[in-house]
């Protein structure tokens, strides 16, 4: 007892001097918690964003490969686009080449994937084509890549996330009257 007391002995036992460190050591290290956290969702938005940019780039080209033996076999004459005008007919989809359309889109991947350029999100890994559908009128693929995280997510194991995109799209012809490359209706 004498030694406890001699150790006390001009101290107030009730003395909270030091007890803020606590506090804002504490408040610190959420802050930096939250701040990686937020880093890791920022870079999965952003390369998200960056994937669905090389998917719709991708079906963009992938649709312009034209099947020119079925697109050239229609029949029109003189009076087949005043007709459609005045009918109001929809207008013809153009039709795709499927297999050159799958070469275009592959291609356009690996551009994407092998790109230094300030367009692609670095953090993508390879791009990789998990989906290709067309029909001859449309096409449609779908897209996964990984991405590594800047910072490790606090308390899991999760370094890495994969991302998914998918577009569509067709080609439609634009009938109509056209002077010096105008469309008049």
């Amino acid at each position: 007892m004498r030694l406890t007391n001699r150790y006390f002995k001009g101290r107030n036992i009730k003395d909270e001097t030091g007890s803020i460190a606590v506090l804002v050591i504490g408040l610190f290290v959420i802050t930096v918690a939250s701040l990686m956290v937020m880093t890791d969702i920022s870079t999965v938005i952003i390369a998200k964003r960056s994937l669905a940019q090389a998917t719709e780039a991708a079906a963009q080209r992938g649709v312009h490969s034209l099947d020119k033996e079925r697109y050239y076999q229609g029949k029109a004459n003189m009076l087949t686009v005043p007709v459609a005008v005045a009918t109001n007919r929809e207008h013809p989809v153009i039709p795709i080449n499927c297999n050159s359309g799958s070469h275009e889109v592959m291609s356009e991947l690996d551009s994407w994937s092998n790109d230094e350029t300030a367009l692609k999100w670095h953090q993508l890994k390879t791009i990789k084509l998990t989906n290709f559908r067309c029909d001859g009128v449309s096409l449609e693929i779908e897209t996964q890549s990984e991405i590594d995280l800047p910072f490790r997510v606090p308390f899991s194991s999760i370094e890495s996330v994969f991302l998914h995109a998918s577009a569509g799209t067709t080609n439609q012809v634009q009938e109509g009257f056209y002077i010096f490359g105008i469309r008049l209706h």
